[in-house]
């Protein structure tokens, strides 16, 4: 579940590990989709290795939490829902 693809080509290293049936992960998907972006999810709950993926990159399983891969390679992973609506809003949203 992602949402439709705005043609928005720098959301290329951003995906997001949660679930759908998850309140804080709904909150970050429907900031997603309001801003047209095609994010996609990792469902931590069906796919158990990106479960596996999410805990040995943070050390633990608590969704949603962002995968931000930079062009350069380098990886950093935000967690909390309202500071990654937050990014999205100010790295995505209206100017």
């Amino acid at each position: 579940m992602a949402a439709k693809a705005g043609g928005r080509e720098d959301v290329r290293g951003l995906a997001l590990y949660g679930y759908p049936q998850c309140p804080y992960c709904r909150r970050v998907l429907g900031a997603i989709e309001a801003l047209d972006l095609d994010v996609p999810l990792r469902n931590t709950m069906q796919e158990s290795e990106r479960r596996r993926e999410l805990v040995e990159a943070t050390g633990r399983g608590q969704v949603p939490v962002l995968r931000i891969e930079s062009a350069d390679g380098d990886v950093e992973w935000m967690p909390e829902s309202e500071d990654i609506v937050r990014y999205l809003e100010e790295r995505f949203g209206e100017r």
